[in-house]
């Protein structure tokens, strides 16, 4: 079975070498130009993983354009992967391979179809989560479901521990269904559309802490978006301060409760922050200064509207 894999991040990376692992037989790889990497947080550069067996990869802007089409119909591919891939994948391209292209994404499809399900997931409160492989077709994560599996979400979870679950799934999954589609056995399942959910597209004003929300809702942010993602906000003095890692605190709110939300009620010995949100305090153990500030008891942090 020949493959062209398709993919340009940590994710990618992870499940092309667990595809090799199994002995899958990769004719060519495409990942994006290095001019587009530094779209990706976790860019992974793919050609080291290519190297010992000499496979051809291409860098690329747009996997859709005719050249590149061109380039992708010449290894004659049976089967297309495009895990980690932020382009839509063309008609023509999901038509080039005759036992179809394969997607993965990381939730339990038909629900949390989109973008950033594994922010979403965290910022939400979800207590389960999982991996889905499936063949894509015109839809947004609509196609038929080649294989899934569910994983748990605790309340330690952040999103480099739900990324490296995730993995793992992937990881599972592969060394399952890579000798079915070989042998032609692989079920294909479809997907109960009246029961899709969708997440939305994610800004950056979403990644803005609210102080006056709670405090699991404020943790629930800072620990969706840690590493290797882009991080929580917040602003000081007319500073951006990125907040990567917090804690829940049972400490009592002070006497003082009257404070506003955002306020540093203390500073603990090894530099902590414990700040007030509407409902208790924050620990705020790992952050970053973005500018020339210094933050002390009594400051406020604050949000821009």
């Amino acid at each position: 079975m020949r493959i062209v894999f398709i993919g340009a991040v940590d994710f990618s990376a992870h499940c092309l070498k667990e595809i090799l692992k199994n002995q899958g037989n990769v004719v060519a790889i495409f990942t994006i130009a290095d001019s587009r990497a530094s779209m990706h947080a976790d860019f992974a550069n793919l050609s080291e993983i290519a190297q010992p067996d000499n496979i051809p990869i291409h860098n690329v802007r747009n996997i859709n354009h005719p050249h590149n089409i061109q380039r992708i119909q010449s290894y004659r591919p049976d089967i297309i992967f495009v895990f980690g891939w932020s382009q839509l994948i063309s008609q023509t391209i999901i038509n080039i391979p005759p036992q179809g292209c394969i997607g993965t994404h990381p939730a339990l499809l038909p629900q949390n179809r989109g973008r950033h399900p594994i922010v979403w997931a965290l910022v939400e409160g979800l207590k389960e989560t999982g991996l889905t492989f499936f063949y894509i077709d015109e839809g947004t994560d609509s196609g038929d479901i080649l294989w899934q599996k569910a994983c748990s979400i605790t309340l330690e979870d952040t999103a480099a521990t739900l990324y490296k679950k995730i993995k793992a799934l992937a990881s599972e999954g592969i060394s399952g269904f890579l000798p079915l589609l070989e042998h032609n056995q692989a079920q294909r399942v479809p997907q109960d559309h009246n029961k899709a959910t969708y997440w939305r597209k994610r800004t950056e004003k979403d990644g803005e802490i609210d102080w006056t929300s709670s405090n699991q809702t404020t943790y629930n942010l800072i620990r969706a978006l840690t590493h290797p993602y882009v991080g929580a906000h917040t602003y000081h003095q007319n500073s951006v301060v990125k907040v990567w890692q917090a804690q829940l605190s049972n400490t009592p709110l002070p006497t003082r409760s009257q404070q506003a939300p955002g306020t540093v009620v203390h500073i603990t010995s090894d530099g902590h922050l414990h700040v007030k949100t509407s409902d208790h305090l924050l620990v705020i153990l790992e952050y970053e200064c973005i500018g020339n500030t210094l933050i002390k008891t009594g400051d406020k942090l604050e949000t821009r509207t």
